[in-house]
Formats: structure tokens, sequence, C-alpha cells
């Protein structure tokens, strides 16, 4: 299906709603968006309520790389484990939190099975199993930021060049099924609520 722009599209394969409602219970961004495929695996696929970046100017949108630790880590750690499934690169900011530390990761081990492994040069602080983690557009101790998430994206989506995507910027969505902290909610715009609703 046409998504506009010239762009192509298709709808999401999942069938778990991460959205409450449908119709004018949610808003999209007027108009299609190319997906930003720079620094993504192609042929990889982005879950629907995936925080995103878009730019009304240049019509693209791309998504901000999060991921969730795997198990506790110590205050002076500089290795991380994450669950497998995240887009961070070696190179990007790591960061728990908007304000907080972030600093460059300098390696990604994918070997393990269950976990992948990410190493900074300076620790970012402790962190417990499950806590958000994301990709910051700044560096430094007091540095991290969303750089400037404005949206969830509304389909899953497979990275491909071409690809237009739908972004909600009014809607309730399920906190447990889509990555969440409450920094990035608070980042959001306010028109765009978490549900604590299992």
């Amino acid at each position: 299906m046409d998504g506009g722009l010239g762009y192509t599209r298709k709808f999401g394969t999942s069938d778990r709603p991460v959205f409450q409602g449908y119709g004018k219970d949610i808003q999209l961004v007027q108009g299609g968006f190319g997906l930003d495929i720079t620094g993504l695996v192609v042929g990889s696929y982005i879950p629907k309520g995936t925080p995103m970046i878009y730019d009304e100017a240049t019509r693209l949108a791309k998504p901000l790389a999060v991921a969730e630790i795997y198990e506790n880590a110590a205050a002076n750690a500089t290795t991380y484990k994450i669950k497998k499934g995240s887009r961070l690169l070696v190179g990007s900011n790591f960061s728990a939190v908007p304000g907080g530390a972030a600093y460059p990761i300098t390696a990604i081990n994918t070997t393990n099975s269950g976990y992948d492994s990410v190493t900074v040069g300076t620790t970012i602080g402790a962190l417990n199993a499950n806590d958000f983690v994301y990709g910051s557009s700044a560096t430094g101790a007091n540095s991290g930021s969303f750089g400037g998430v404005n949206g969830l994206l509304y389909d899953d989506v497979k990275v491909e060049s071409g690809k237009s995507v739908s972004i909600v910027i009014r809607g309730t969505v399920y906190a447990r099924r889509v990555p969440y902290s409450a920094g990035l909610a608070a980042a959001l715009p306010d028109t765009i609520i978490y549900s604590q609703s299992r």
C-alpha cells in the first residue's frame, strides 16, 4: 500500500494492541514520514509504540535507540548486560535518565544467546534489571538527552529503503508493552498517556 510521498508502507504483523481505543482516540501527525534508516539494520523490524523523532521540515522520522537492562549492574560498572533486540550501536551515547550520565559505547558483544554486553569508557552508575536505557543525543556527566523525541510509532515497520511511517502524537498506550520510563513519558507530548493497565 502507498504511504504518500512516494514511500511504500506495510501494516504491522503483531496482533497484540499497544494503543487503547481506535479512530478518533488516536491522533497521527498529518501526512506520512519517510523512515530514516541511517544506522538501522535493513530487514529488521521496529515495533509499534517505539519512541520516535520526526522532522516536519524533512518529512523524515527515526526511532530512539532503546534497551532494557538484563541484570543488576554495580555503581562502578563499565559493562552492562542488556536484553536482546536493541538498536544501540558502538559510538551511541549510553544513558539511563535525561540529565544523567551519558557516555559513548566502545564495544557491544552479542555472542551470548540471552543478552548483549555493552561496554562504555566511563560508568553511568548502578542500574537494576529491567531498567530503561537509551542512546542519548549528547554526552557528558549530566547530558543525557532524548534528542527531541516527539511521538510514537503507530505500526510495526520493516527497515527498508523507501518505507513510510505514521507517528502518534495523541493517545493512550500500554506502558508494559512498549519501551517506557518516567523520563521518557515526561519528554513526550502530554497528549500521549502511558497506562499501567495490563
